[in-house]
């Protein structure tokens, strides 16, 4: 009979540990990368949830001239985007990462640099892969 309990034990033990990996995952909200890049010159704007409260952003600059902001974001379904540059950018761009993979992107070269230009951005989390160049 011992025999028997101790590998009852032994099997619910195996079970226990196989399934665990598939709960911790489950349980785990999904995340993403927000990137916002502009080239020379800043930029501004803000980032809209699920349809919750805006928050705003500014880039920031690094020594190679190119300005950057980037937020990891949990739970996401629906997420809107707004980022103004300043005068003088000549690009401006907004990425969307999940899992280290872009997943949805929207880029715009700036014809005239002295005039900012607002790039407006929405994902989804069921549209996933999609580009587009304005």
């Amino acid at each position: 009979m011992r025999l028997h309990n101790l590998k009852q034990l032994i099997v619910s033990i195996l079970i226990s540990i196989t399934l665990l990996p598939f709960i911790s995952c489950a349980d785990e909200p999904v995340k993403i990368k927000l990137m916002v890049i502009s080239t020379v010159e800043g930029f501004n704007g803000y980032y809209i949830v699920n349809g919750e409260t805006p928050v705003p952003f500014e880039a920031t600059e690094d020594a190679y001239g190119i300005a950057l902001f980037e937020k990891e974001i949990k739970d996401v379904d629906y997420l809107e985007v707004s980022a103004t540059t300043e005068d003088g950018a000549t690009s401006i761009e907004i990425k969307v990462y999940k899992d280290n993979k872009k997943v949805k992107s929207s880029q715009k070269t700036i014809e005239d640099p002295y005039d900012s230009y607002t790039l407006n951005f929405e994902y989804s989390s069921e549209e996933e892969g999609e580009e587009s160049s304005e």
